[in-house]
């Protein structure tokens, strides 16, 4: 039951589908490396700030000072992220480390939701436009013309008429 109610809601869409499956599996896959890497301490670790003097930058954390090597310029940062389990493991924040890791993670999320709104809006212009070229007299699934209705009633009248019509009659009056 549910499987056919999710190819219904999928039906007419292959490619935006696939596509958005595509795209989601790649996000999962960048989530998992930044899960992994070192610069994820910028989202889970404790923002201390840091002094920086002659190439090491100091921090304290609970009243013990730990000290970073300043590599270069560019990362020279006043807050350092460490991991409150082992504070000697930091890194400065790098504003441009956290962008890479929004977009590498939460643009194909982002892409695959996307696809799939495009795809739901194709197919809703497809069979609107498909509605509207079969003509105003002629809609699909919305009953029997009254053409072949006529011809089905003349049809049952004439099995009543020879089956005798009165048991027919009584059961619906």
């Amino acid at each position: 039951m549910t499987t056919n109610r999710m190819h219904r809601w999928f039906e007419d869409m292959g490619t935006f589908v696939a596509g958005a499956v595509a795209l989601f599996m790649v996000g999962s896959l960048f989530l998992v490396a930044a899960v992994q890497s070192p610069s994820m301490l910028q989202w889970s670790g404790t923002a201390v700030k840091a002094v920086e003097s002659g190439g090491i930058a100091y921090y304290s954390f609970h009243g013990q000072t730990y000290t970073l090597d300043v590599t270069s310029p560019v990362l020279q940062s006043d807050t350092v992220y460490l991991d409150p389990a082992d504070p000697s493991n930091a890194m400065f924040s790098n504003p441009v480390t956290r962008w890479t890791d929004i977009a590498t993670v939460g643009g194909p999320y982002t892409a695959s939701a996307l696809l799939l709104t495009l795809g739901f809006a194709r197919r809703s212009r497809r069979r609107r436009r498909r509605l509207q070229d079969s003509g105003p007299g002629v809609s699909i699934g919305t009953g029997l013309d009254h053409v072949t209705l006529g011809r089905l009633l003349d049809r049952q009248r004439m099995l009543d008429v020879r089956d005798g019509g009165d048991a027919r009659e009584s059961k619906d009056h």
